[in-house]
């Protein structure tokens, strides 16, 4: 069955560099090759994970980190959306407001930090609003696109049918427009990770895997940077993938519609 997020079958090719990095690793930390402060031994690095989950501090910060990121992200995909949708769906709307939105997004997003944290102080609040402005973007212009490249077709059936125009926007142009508008929420999703763990290293208020990096760089502690690293992958790669399930599932209609 196909679909708008194809199932990929495991390949064991693809553990080749992973595993090369963690031999030369351990090749490299054994042996006093490197640096010892940098290549910080596995022995070591097992004991600072073992330590961070006794205490809960692994946990606690991943589901932290977790947290932080879906609230920023239903708040700046939302907005994304909605900005996406008048300005794909409105000429007026887009020639409004895309000059000004397309020359903001070139602000890096942690130029607004300064600006943030004498508005809404140095916490959560402020990450939260990074987080934001990281999945915005991308939703607003995939979102835009994906209205604005309804097929010609399409619209003609509507015309044909004498929908009104609600009709037509809810019935032809937003399913048509729904695989772009999952594209942004995947690029949105992953910028706001990103934005996620800058903010907290940064930040470095409350719970979070950019705090453990914040912390173990401030101890000197290389080890825990280590493990923070890791971990912000491990849990990153499988957001990404539950994303990708949502999205295969939700595009299922479509290949049943081109069989």
């Amino acid at each position: 069955m196909a679909s708008f997020a194809p199932r990929r079958r495991f390949d064991a090719r693809g553990l080749v560099i992973p595993a090369l990095i963690v031999a030369g690793w351990y090749v490299v930390s054994e042996s006093g090759v490197g640096n010892g402060y940098v290549f910080v031994t596995y022995d070591r690095i097992w004991a600072t994970f073992a330590a961070m989950v006794a205490d809960g501090t692994l946990v606690a910060s991943i589901v932290g980190t977790v947290l932080r990121m879906a609230a920023g992200f239903a708040i700046g995909a939302g907005f994304g959306l909605l900005l996406g949708l008048a300005t794909g769906l409105s000429d007026l709307a887009g020639r409004v407001v895309s000059p000004t939105f397309h020359a903001v997004r070139q602000i890096a997003i942690f130029a607004w930090m300064p600006l943030l944290t004498a508005w809404l102080g140095i916490g959560g609040q402020t990450m939260i609003a990074l987080i934001a402005l990281g999945a915005f973007y991308p939703m607003v212009i995939n979102v835009e696109a994906g209205c604005r490249n309804v097929p010609g077709p399409y619209l003609e059936v509507g015309r044909v049918l004498e929908l009104s125009r609600w009709q037509t926007i809810r019935r032809i142009v937003l399913p048509a427009a729904a695989p772009a508008i999952f594209a942004g929420l995947e690029l949105g999703l992953a910028t706001a990770w990103l934005s996620t763990i800058g903010a907290e290293y940064f930040i470095a208020a409350g719970d979070g895997l950019g705090i453990i990096l914040s912390a173990s760089r401030m101890r000197g502690s290389m080890d825990g940077v280590i493990v923070g690293i890791v971990f912000i992958g491990l849990v990153g790669f499988a957001i990404n993938r539950l994303l990708a399930v949502i999205a295969r599932r939700a595009f299922a209609w479509r290949g049943e519609a081109a069989r």
